[in-house]
Order: structure tokens, then sequence, then C-alpha cells
């Protein structure tokens, strides 16, 4: 097991010696007013509940039976037991994504919504002189547009896959950042300016230990409120990992703090993968992992042949476990390796 993990693998209870931090490089004036650093270490086993949600049971079996399209269109995203790469796709499958959203939120809430109008004012509840016949032949495109309009934009993105996806399933300009649970490593990739008519540069590629970062929870505010999101930044040099771009920004920093512990969790290989269900199928491959699961029984398929109802409780459970998460009143485990400069 010591063989398959490198040097510089994160173990919380054998973390060298770290140098004293002399400046905070990415964090300076209003920004670190509005930031909040978050401590290391006495992690709970929380996580996202949006992580857990977006790959339900059904959808997991249904992807088993499918070609693993990452690998047929040589896509750089990678989520597995080694590592964690952002690399998000060309515009044109982001705006087929936004599509399917869009439609997602009408289908749902707009079009109900408007059959409730419609059923309030029709002769059921009214006084209208028209009997319910004609108050039906008198809807028209408007009426029609706005109770399917949703369903049309879902059909449309998923044919748009169906029917182009080598044309939709392109890498963007390239990975962004990748957390490598094997090496312990965080690699970023940083791109230059892209200036039109010039081919782009190639990037800059930056790795550096995991357990030289920091969490921070940064705090904006804009016309909807307040919003939280989560960035590593290291300690030694003026380096941001913008880690919360698959969570989004969040009205509770809640949130940043589950992501974060999950974060620690994964990296962590004194400790199995997290209980994430999209992982599920590469947990015989860690050795921790694997030697976890056996020593306790955990079925091999404890997602994948689980019920509806079960895992909808599961990430219930886990809003709770969220909501109650003790990440501001911890002691930070990394304050006892150095001293902060702030």
């Amino acid at each position: 097991m010591a063989s398959y993990y490198c040097s510089y693998a994160y173990r919380p209870d054998s973390i060298p010696e770290q140098s004293n931090q002399t400046q905070e490089l990415n964090r300076t004036g209003l920004d670190r007013s509005a930031s909040l650093r978050l401590p290391w270490g006495n992690t709970r086993e929380v996580m996202p509940p949006t992580f857990m949600s977006r790959n339900p049971p059904r959808k997991l079996r249904r992807l088993e039976k499918k070609e693993d399209l990452s690998e047929k269109y040589g896509l750089h995203v990678e989520s597995n037991h080694e590592c964690f790469r952002h690399a998000p796709l060309a515009l044109q499958a982001r705006l087929v994504s936004i599509i399917s959203v869009t439609g997602a939120l009408w289908a749902y809430i707009v079009s109900p919504g408007y059959l409730i109008t419609l059923i309030l004012m029709s002769p059921l509840f009214t006084s209208i002189s028209r009997n319910y016949s004609e108050y039906i032949q008198s809807l028209g495109l408007f009426e029609f547009i706005m109770l399917g309009g949703g369903w049309i934009l879902i059909l449309m993105a998923k044919l748009a896959l169906r029917l182009f996806p080598k044309w939709l399933l392109r890498n963007g300009r390239g990975p962004e950042w990748e957390f490598n649970r094997r090496t312990g490593m965080i690699k970023v990739w940083q791109y230059p300016k892209k200036f039109p008519f010039l081919p782009r540069k190639p990037p800059v590629v930056v790795e550096k230990p995991f357990y030289e970062f920091d969490a921070w929870c940064c705090a904006r505010v804009d016309r909807f409120g307040t919003l939280f999101d989560l960035v590593l930044s290291h300690r030694y040099s003026k380096l941001d990992v913008t880690v919360g771009d698959i969570l989004g920004a969040h009205g509770s920093p809640t949130m940043c703090y589950a992501y974060w512990d999950f974060i620690q969790n994964y990296m962590d290989i004194t400790r199995p993968l997290p209980e994430l269900p999209m992982l599920e199928q590469y947990r015989h491959l860690d050795p921790t992992t694997a030697k976890h699961d056996q020593a306790t029984g955990r079925p091999a398929r404890y997602w994948r042949d689980m019920d509806d109802k079960t895992f909808k409780q599961k990430v219930d459970d886990m809003f709770t476990d969220v909501s109650i998460i003790d990440t501001t009143r911890r002691p930070d485990l990394m304050a006892e390796k150095l001293s902060y400069a702030s």
C-alpha cells in the first residue's frame, strides 16, 4: 500500500513541518476582511448534498451499461479514485447545458404555476359566460408555449447530444485544476491571455503539495444578496485555485465548509474515499478504501442498488449534517505546524 501512494500524499497525522508564512499574497485589504480561512483537520463525513443528488442510483445503473463518453471522446475531465480534474467543455456544450437547465426550470416550476393560473381562471372557478369547452378552444399559441416550452427545450438539448455528440463533447481550452489523491499534489493550469487571430500559447502548469494550500470561504455581494465561494490559496506564493467552480456560489457558507471537508477526506489516504455515489465503481482500486470495505463488509454496489426512497433520505440527511457543521469552532491542525502572516 505504501508503494502505491507517493511521498507527498496527504496524511493528517504526519504533515511535514511547514515554513512560517511571512506574507499573505492572495488575500489583502477588502478581500481579507470578506474572507475566512477554514481550519484543517477534524473533518466530518460530509459533502455538498448536490454532489450526491446529481448521481442517483438509477443514473448510476444506466451509466454502467453505457460507454464511457469521457474516454471515448478524449475529454480531460476526470473523477475517480486517483484524481479530481476540472476541465470545462467547449462553449457549445455549455450552451446546450444552459438550455437543458432552463428547460427543466421552465417545465417543473413555470409551467405548473401557469397551469394552476389557467385552471383558476377557467369556468370551474369563475363566472365567465363561456363554457369549459369554449375556454379550452380560446387558448392560443402563448398558452401552449408557456405550458410546453420547457419540455421543448429539454427535448432539443437531448436531441442535440444524441445527434451531435462529437461536436458537443469537446474539450474547452483545457484543464483548470486537479486534486491527486495518489500523489498528494494539486495541479493548476494557468492560461495566457488569448489575443484575436493569434494562436493561444501553451499553459503554465503549476504543481504544489496539497498541505501547502489553505481553504478560504470568500463572501461577495450582488443583487441577490451575499454569496459564498470556496477558494484554495497557496500559502507561499500568489496562486489561487477556484475549486468553487464545480459547486457554484451559495447563500450559506456551510456549503463551502462541507466542500472543504470533502476535499480533505478525498485527499486523506489514511481513510477511505468519501461515500460519493460516482466514486463507488472505483473504490476497489484504492488500497485504503478496498481494505476498509473488506473489513467493514460494505456492499460493492451500496449506492447502485439503493432504492429511490432510501437515496432521497440519504440526501436529506446530508442536508441536515451540513446545516449543523462545526467548522468555525474547530481547532486548526495546520496552526500547530506554522505561524500565519495574518
